[in-house]
C-alpha cells in the first residue's frame, strides 16, 4: 500500500498547509482594522496572496484524498459513511469560503482601500460602520469554516460508522 500511504501523506500535508494557512484569517482582518498607523490595506493584500496559495493546497487535499481512497484497494470506500460525510463537509467548507468569506473579504478590502486613499469626510463614518459590519461577517464566516474543518478532521480521525 505504498501508493496509498504516499497519497495520504500528500493529503495531510496539503490539509496542514492549506487549512492551517487560512485558520487565522479572521484574526488578520481584526488586526488590520485596529492598526492605528494605517497600512491595513497592505496587511490584507499580503494575507489575500497567502490565502490564495493556501486555497490551492485545500483543493489539492481533495484530489489527494480521492486518490488515497481509490488507491486503498477497497480498505477505504467512497460508500463508507465517514468518507461520504467528510466529502460533504469539505464541500460545505469550500462553499462557505467562497460564498460567504471571500465575498465579504473583498468588500472589506475595497472599503479599507477607499478609506486609505482619502475618502470624503462625509462618507467616512458610513464606511467605518460598514467596515465593522463586514468584519463581523468575515469573522462569522471564518468561525463556521473552522467548525467545518474540525468536523472533517473528526470524521477522518475517528471514522464513525466504519
Amino acid at each position: 500500500m505504498t501508493g496509498y500511504n504516499v497519497l495520504v501523506m500528500l493529503h495531510l500535508l496539503c490539509v496542514i498547509g492549506g487549512f492551517g494557512a487560512v485558520a487565522y484569517n479572521a484574526l488578520y482582518v481584526s488586526i488590520a482594522q485596529r492598526r492605528p498607523q494605517g497600512g491595513a490595506g497592505a496587511v490584507l493584500e499580503v494575507n489575500g496572496l497567502v490565502s490564495s496559495l493556501a486555497e490551492l493546497l485545500i483543493y489539492a487535499a481533495l484530489l489527494f484524498g480521492i486518490g488515497a481512497v481509490a488507491a486503498s484497494h477497497s480498505t477505504v470506500k467512497f460508500s463508507q459513511a465517514w468518507v461520504s460525510a467528510a466529502f460533504g463537509v469539505y464541500i460545505a467548507a469550500v462553499g462557505v469560503l467562497h460564498g460567504w468569506v471571500r465575498r465579504n473579504q473583498r468588500d472589506y478590502t475595497a472599503v479599507v482601500r477607499k478609506l486609505e486613499s482619502g475618502a470624503e469626510p462625509s462618507t467616512q463614518q458610513q464606511d467605518l460602520a460598514l467596515l465593522q459590519r463586514l468584519e463581523k461577517r468575515v469573522g462569522f464566516g471564518w468561525g463556521v469554516f473552522n467548525v467545518l474543518v474540525i468536523a472533517a478532521v473528526y470524521l477522518m480521525v475517528f471514522k464513525p460508522g466504519r
